[in-house]
């Protein structure tokens, strides 16, 4: 969630303080408009909420959370799951649009939605050659 959290808020943090700047500014005229401003404030993040948990939901947020194995493969990273209600996906190079490093994941964005990503955390690699030899691969069959 805080990494789907940064990418929604990024992009749009503006659009959440535009109401309580606005109440903020209206205090000259009325103090009690201190009150409205909090009160829209909590009513952006109710708002927000739901958003930001239908992406969460999203079969690809799935993805980042079970346990895998994850392969490059030519048709794409093909996506080898441990659990039996999970079947083998391969997603395609043409799907993935971007490879980002966030705190401790390597995020794979895709094309299908600016806010559906796949996290590979840094752990799963053995040691940095072996990470910078990943990126390097996704980035080049990425840019094809």
């Amino acid at each position: 969630m805080s990494i789907l959290y940064r990418l929604f808020f990024a992009r749009r943090w503006w659009l959440l303080l535009l109401p309580v700047v606005v109440c903020l500014a209206l205090i000259v005229v009325d103090t009690r408009f201190a009150y409205v401003a909090l009160i829209v404030a909590m009513a952006m993040v109710m708002i927000s909420m739901p958003i930001l948990y239908y992406y969460a939901l999203t079969p690809e947020s799935r993805w980042s959370i079970l346990e895998k194995t994850a392969t490059i493969t030519e048709e794409g990273l093909k996506l080898d799951f441990s659990s039996d209600k999970m079947s083998t996906h391969v997603i395609a190079w043409s799907d993935i649009d971007s490879t980002t490093a966030f705190n401790n994941c390597l995020i794979l964005r895709f094309k299908k939605n600016s806010y559906t990503f796949l996290a590979i955390p840094l752990t799963s690699f053995p040691n940095e050659d072996e990470l910078r030899k990943f990126v390097i691969e996704l980035r080049h069959r990425i840019n094809r």
